[in-house]
């Protein structure tokens, strides 16, 4: 190991590999234990402490005028730190966007399924209605009239009007239930 950082690293020039193989024992078990602290991860310290010597050895042509070498290693170390957690910090967010529109498009795509699904089954179970029945829930609910303006314009009473919605209601309710073989709650 190293007793101490050199004073100058001209060195490095002339035997680059040696120095910063001694430079790499020196400090990567420091570094890492760092970094584990920080990430609770060895696999992601180790890759950290790769990168923070990947990036000496990409300067090492300006390592001379690095003045606290132990420093600018920390410094180097927590800097992929910080990276790393913007990184992952972002990654997050992106999934969980991504995940909530598909959510979101799955539920939307069911809900459009389970409605037509629903729809198509109440215009079977409105078809299958005795015709003045279906006459009058056709009168109440697709042109919202009331059930005196029913009564008047297929000239019956207004309790057979109630009457016939009260039955269709019955019919329409126990087909769908019936029917509904895909319903899907969310």
């Amino acid at each position: 190991m190293m007793s101490q950082e050199p004073a100058t690293f001209e060195q490095f020039n002339d035997k680059e590999e040696e120095l910063f193989s001694e430079i790499f024992r020196e400090y990567e078990r420091r570094l890492f234990i760092f970094v584990v602290r920080t990430l609770r991860s060895e696999q992601l310290a180790q890759d950290i402490v790769q990168e923070v010597f990947l990036k000496l050895w990409s300067i090492r042509e300006k390592v001379a005028g690095i003045q606290n070498l132990n420093a600018y290693l920390y410094k180097l170390a927590e800097n992929q730190v910080y990276d790393y957690l913007r990184h992952a910090a972002v990654e997050k967010r992106a999934r969980q966007e991504l995940w909530q529109r598909m959510q979101e498009t799955t539920r939307d795509h069911s809900h459009t399924m389970i409605d037509r699904e629903y729809n198509a089954i109440i215009e079977k179970a409105i078809l299958r209605l005795p015709e003045q029945r279906r006459r009058v829930y056709q009168l109440s609910k697709r042109e919202g009239k009331k059930q005196a303006q029913i009564a008047e314009e297929l000239q019956i009473s207004p309790h057979t009007v109630r009457n016939h919605l009260s039955e269709a209601f019955k019919q329409i309710g126990l087909y769908v239930r019936q029917n509904m073989t895909s319903w899907i709650f969310f």
